[in-house]
């Protein structure tokens, strides 16, 4: 309001400057001057105007950028949902859009529904199964033979996040069957009913069992990872040998020092293995 204010009283002054100028100039130089300047002026005026409102414009899109960037960060906070990894940047923003009320539209609606996951939508114990999945991918994502590039990084950006989703994908739809079968049990079950249900239930388990099956694959690489990092923080622990075979020296023990020399040895070769071992665990998510 007072900025609005502050354009009529500046367009007021332009307007006592222009009448009084005009004056002016027609008594001294004449219509002609009195015209050209009325143009100028008028110009000027226009000109004025259109430049306030583009700053004005400029000023509230800056404010709805900051507004819903504040609105996307809050939902990526308070909203746990697992996205297809294939979604553009673009088409991700229009995902978390969809979960902001004053925007209009919803997550049932949305042209990308059937490309994400909401976690509280699935089964308790389906979401019990993709929170042991993601601690898995993190504890590989935080690992020290991550950080250090021993293991491939590229693929495990890659294959991770896409055996997230399809776990994820699966759950939702088993979730749903699941629900299909619970509601088809209620009431009377008579043999016909239970004929039909039995084989879609063997089908659902079968493929629970699968979906907990990668799970355990996506553990037991976390697990290789781990020992992999685990025999480098031995190695780092290894540094410290020259105070102990100091020790050894002082008490004269030949043959302790002879072991620690041994030891050294054995776990260059133990972290060779782990890391070897955490690769080839982790070709297996591929197959």
């Amino acid at each position: 309001m007072v900025k609005g204010f502050g354009y009529a009283l500046a367009s007021a002054g332009i307007c006592a400057a222009v009448i009084l100028t005009g004056f002016v100039l027609a008594t001294r130089f004449g219509l002609g001057v009195l015209v050209i300047a009325v143009i100028l002026a008028l110009l000027g005026i226009c000109t004025s105007l259109v430049t306030g409102d583009a700053l004005r414009r400029r000023r509230l899109f800056a404010a709805e950028q900051r507004r819903l960037a504040q609105e996307r960060d809050h939902v990526r906070r308070t909203v746990d949902f697992v996205a297809d990894p294939g979604l553009t940047e673009q088409e991700r923003l229009a995902v978390i859009d969809c979960f902001i009320p004053r925007l209009g539209r919803h997550p049932a609606r949305s042209p990308y529904r059937d490309r994400f996951v909401i976690v509280r939508d699935l089964a308790p114990a389906a979401r019990a199964l993709l929170e042991r999945a993601r601690a898995a991918v993190m504890s590989v994502y935080t690992s020290e033979v991550l950080r250090l590039r021993l293991l491939d990084g590229l693929a495990n950006e890659v294959l991770l996040p896409r055996q997230i989703w399809e776990i994820a994908l699966l759950l939702r739809v088993q979730t749903h069957l699941r629900q299909e079968q619970e509601r088809a049990m209620r009431g009377v079950v008579t043999p016909e009913l239970r004929a039909v249900l039995e084989p879609q239930q063997e089908a659902l388990r079968r493929s629970e069992a699968a979906v907990e099956a990668r799970v355990k694959e996506l553990e037991r690489y976390a697990y290789r990872v781990g020992e992999a990092d685990a025999a480098i923080r031995a190695r780092a622990a290894l540094a410290n040998n020259d105070k102990y075979r100091a020790l050894l020296a002082h008490t004269d023990d030949a043959d302790g020092m002879r072991a620690l020399e041994a030891q050294g040895d054995a776990l260059e070769e133990t972290l060779a293995k782990s890391v070897r071992e955490a690769i080839e665990a982790g070709q297996t998510l591929a197959t």
